[in-house]
């Protein structure tokens, strides 16, 4: 079967089915194809083409799948911008991806995007040619910074979006299967942030293989997406719902009463999202609330301590089913069998969606691949692997092995049914007692010993050897009582596990992702240390 590009996605489509729902209203797949065309058209007569890359930084809206398959149509990338970016940020993956157009929003829930790109360096703008912002309501004044006027714009093109697809249709294909379609980035919490690249070909593929495996083929599912497409979860979830030819619930923002009721007003049958999501859902529908055809809630396990969620969530009819996924293979390369036991299935990892993957496990002391049990780093095989990291071939080489496997950095093990279940990054492993310890296990100790919203284990060397610290956040009426936390954990754990101490902090340093916030552990790393020499010194 030859290889498809990104915009076939939409022509194999009947035109007058509906892909997507957002805020009430149906738009179909002739009227996105129509969209994304007169879009396309636009761009082509302000000289953006084949291998050049136009930001997007929008919200969940239906313009953003609009422009992203305008893009695709003429052969140009989407350099994916998270709505959470400041200046520095954006500027710098504008700079960094040679964005030739920005498409953007000049404001957002109270936030002024037109003076925050007055702030960026100009020379992060240098590349860009055109400006389109979304006017979704009157276009606020340039923005008076530090008592000058300033506007971010002043040598470029400038034209709305709706001005831009006021043209005809876009008459002719200007793609190829292995071109960019999507620059994502990843979260970069110890080090500049690599931009990984996609192509048409392996995205639509991927789409497929995915629909297919979960069963959203034969003309009855229906999914909602709740996290943002700027990231590969939620990209990755749009895309293969149009390659289903199923109508996608859009969501704006994560609200979880609107959620619920979503799910079951518009009989949805697939949705995927983090652990947490799942869990305010069923607080806002309340005791009675069952969405009556949701099949699967593909989830991953971001926030520790939810270790009733499973068993809540089937009671009401939910089949939970943890997934994986990173940047670099796009999400949903794997989701644990529908069949499995729930032990099996509240797990991350699973059995790889797409025919052709593979995946092994390599020991991390001796480098050789282990056998089912065993814990070591993940390597995956599979054809809809980005294209590399922008501008970096170095590494790009360097995170594949010899016989074309990724290196992952995530610590797994195999079933022993061609699957496999996630434990952590290899990064945040503990190495404690000469041995590999996940530190979610003395998290969810610890959050269920503390009653704390949120909590954070790392190692530090403390009296001659690697010991661990957590970190809570504490929630509404939370008091802080150290020892008795420490009880339960010497309870509760092997004695090398036990916290040597338990500190509060106000909140925890992270980086901006697309799917929420990610702690810096070498931070709370510095911080333990610290604090242990502090109170080391306040005893000499």
């Amino acid at each position: 079967m030859a290889e498809r590009t990104l915009f076939d996605l939409l022509d194999a489509a009947p035109a007058d089915a509906v892909a997507l729902r957002f805020e009430g209203s149906a738009i179909t797949y002739g009227a996105l194809r129509e969209r994304a065309l007169r879009i396309a058209g636009g761009l082509r007569r302000h000289d953006i083409g084949r291998g050049d890359v136009v930001g997007l930084w929008l919200p969940n809206v239906p313009d953003w799948l609009s422009i992203a398959f305008a893009c695709a149509r003429i052969g140009a990338g989407v350099m994916s911008l998270n709505m959470r970016y400041g200046a520095k940020e954006a500027g710098d993956f504008i700079r960094r991806a040679r964005c030739k157009a920005l498409v953007y929003l000049p404001a957002y829930r109270g936030k002024d995007y037109e003076a925050l790109m007055g702030t960026v360096a100009p020379h992060s703008l240098a590349t860009l040619a055109l400006a389109v912002p979304l006017l979704q309501a009157p276009e606020p004044a340039p923005s008076d910074i530090a008592g000058a006027l300033v506007h971010p714009w002043p040598r470029l093109a400038r034209v709305d979006l709706d001005d831009l697809a006021d043209v005809e249709p876009d008459a002719v294909a200007g793609s190829q299967p292995g071109d960019a379609c999507i620059i994502l980035s990843s979260s970069g919490t110890t080090s500049q942030p690599k931009l990984i690249v996609h192509g048409q070909g392996r995205v639509a593929r991927h789409a497929g293989d995915v629909a297919a495996a979960l069963s959203m083929l034969g003309g009855d599912a229906r999914l909602l997406l709740a996290i943002p497409l700027c990231g590969a979860f939620g990209y990755t979830v749009a895309m293969t719902a149009l390659a289903a030819q199923a109508p996608l619930t859009l969501v704006e923002n994560f609200e979880p009463a609107e959620t619920a009721r979503l799910l079951v007003a518009d009989g949805i049958t697939h949705m995927f999202g983090t652990n947490d999501m799942l869990d305010k859902v069923l607080d806002a529908g309340g005791p009675e609330w069952k969405p009556p055809v949701l099949r699967m809630y593909g989830h991953a396990n971001f926030t520790p301590g939810l270790t009733a969620l499973p068993q809540r969530a089937q009671q009401r009819g939910i089949a939970m089913r943890g997934c994986y996924g990173l940047s670099e293979t796009l999400a949903l390369f794997a989701s644990q069998p529908a069949e499995a036991p729930l032990a099996r299935r509240e797990q991350s990892g699973g059995v790889p969606l797409a025919p052709a993957a593979r995946v092994r496990v390599r020991s991390l002391e001796t480098h050789e691949c282990l056998p089912p049990g065993e814990s070591g780093e993940l390597e995956l095989l599979t054809p809809d692997v980005m294209l590399g990291y922008l501008d970096d071939a170095a590494a790009t080489a360097a995170a594949f092995t010899d016989d074309g496997y990724l290196r992952t950095g995530d610590l797994a093990y195999l079933n022993g049914d061609g699957g496999f279940t996630h434990l952590s990054r290899i990064g945040d492993v503990l190495r404690i007692g000469g041995y590999l310890v996940n530190p979610l296990e003395i998290e969810e100790v610890v959050l269920s010993a503390s009653g704390a919203a949120a909590c954070q284990v790392v190692a530090v060397e403390a009296h001659g050897s690697a010991r661990p610290v957590a970190f809570v956040m504490g929630g509404s009426g939370y008091t802080h009582a150290e020892a008795a936390v420490l009880a339960a954990c010497k309870a509760q754990l092997a004695v090398f596990k036990v916290p040597i101490r338990v500190f509060r902090v106000d909140a925890f340093p992270v980086t901006p992702s697309p799917n929420g916030e990610k702690v810096r552990k070498n931070e709370l790393r510095a911080m333990a240390q610290q604090m242990l020499a502090a109170e080391e010194t306040a005893r000499c």
